[in-house]
C-alpha cells in the first residue's frame, strides 16, 4: 500500500481520520441528536445515541479483552494513540454514525435508489475512515475489520429495534 503514497493522499486521509476521533463524534452525534429532536423524532434521536454509547461500550470491552499492541510505528508522523489497537475505534463509531444515521435517513427516503445512494455514501465514509487507519500505520487491516464487524453488530440491533417499534 505504502508503494502508492502520496502527499495529497496522505494529506486526505490525515484530514478524514479527524472525523473518527472522540471529539468530533461527539460534536456531530449531538448535532445529529439536536436535529433529530428538534425534528420532533424523539425516538430516532434515543435510538442514535443509544447506538453511540453502545459502541463505546463494546468498543472499550473488547479492546480490554483483547489487549492487543498497536503496530511497533506509524506513519508520516502520525501520534500513536494510547490505547489497544483492537478493535479500531475508529472504525467502530464510523460505521455506528454514519450506518445510524443512514438507517434513520433512508427510512424516510421513498425512492430505491436514494435508499441506495444513503448507504453508499455512509458506506464511503466509513469505509475511509477505517482504511485511513491503515494507510497511517496506527492499526492492523485486522482490527479495522473487527471495528467494522462490531459497528454492524451495533446498527444492526438499532435496526431491528426500529423495525420492532
Amino acid at each position: 500500500m505504502h508503494a502508492h503514497t502520496s502527499a495529497e493522499l496522505t494529506s486526505a486521509l490525515r484530514f478524514l481520520t479527524n472525523f473518527g476521533e472522540a471529539p468530533v463524534l461527539i460534536a456531530l452525534s449531538g448535532a445529529v441528536t439536536a436535529a433529530l429532536v428538534f425534528l420532533r423524532r424523539k425516538r430516532a434521536a434515543l435510538l442514535f445515541v443509544i447506538t453511540m454509547l453502545g459502541g463505546f461500550l463494546l468498543d472499550m470491552t473488547l479492546k480490554v479483552a483483547f489487549r492487543r499492541a498497536r503496530p511497533p510505528e506509524s506513519f508520516f508522523g502520525m501520534p500513536m494513540p494510547d490505547s489497544y489497537s483492537f478493535p479500531s475505534g475508529h472504525a467502530l463509531f464510523s460505521v455506528c454514525f454514519f450506518g445510524t444515521l443512514a438507517l434513520l435517513v433512508s427510512a424516510r427516503v421513498r425512492s430505491r435508489p436514494g435508499r441506495v445512494a444513503v448507504w453508499l455514501a455512509a458506506a464511503l465514509l466509513a469505509g475511509s475512515i477505517g482504511f485511513s487507519r491503515i494507510y497511517l500505520g496506527v492499526h492492523y487491516p485486522a482490527d479495522v475489520i473487527a471495528g467494522y464487524a462490531a459497528g454492524a453488530v451495533c446498527v444492526s440491533m438499532a435496526a431491528a429495534f426500529l423495525r420492532e417499534y
